[in-house]
């Protein structure tokens, strides 16, 4: 049994979050348990969204995970599981940013005249 992660609450309204995952061509839905296939290419993304406000969090998907991380081989439940693990760490890392932005009025909808 893969180990459980509790998945951290929506960013913005604390919904309860569900996780999707999805055939990367045809962008159907695929069950977590889906037996991975050595003799195709099979590719899966998935994300995790709010149920409640529909806030989503990043799409992982295995083909850039191969690329860019040298993971292969992935199944869709590691796939998913990876999608719970950025959905978790979601947070003020960009927090300075927006705090920078503040102090020059870049945060305002509309913003004032330059």
């Amino acid at each position: 049994m893969t180990e459980q992660i509790t998945m951290a609450p929506c960013p913005f309204c604390e919904g309860p979050p569900c996780v999707i995952a999805k055939d990367y061509m045809t962008g159907k839905e695929v069950e977590f348990d889906r037996p991975l296939d050595e003799y195709s290419e099979e590719n899966y993304s998935a994300y995790v969204w709010c149920h409640e406000c529909g806030a989503q969090g990043p799409v992982i998907d295995s083909c850039t995970l191969g690329i860019f991380e040298g993971l292969h081989d992935l199944t869709v439940m590691a796939v998913a599981r990876i999608a719970v693990e950025r959905w978790n760490e979601r947070g003020s890392k960009a927090r300075a940013c927006y705090d920078g932005g503040a102090k020059d009025g870049l945060n305002l909808f509309p913003r004032s005249e330059a």
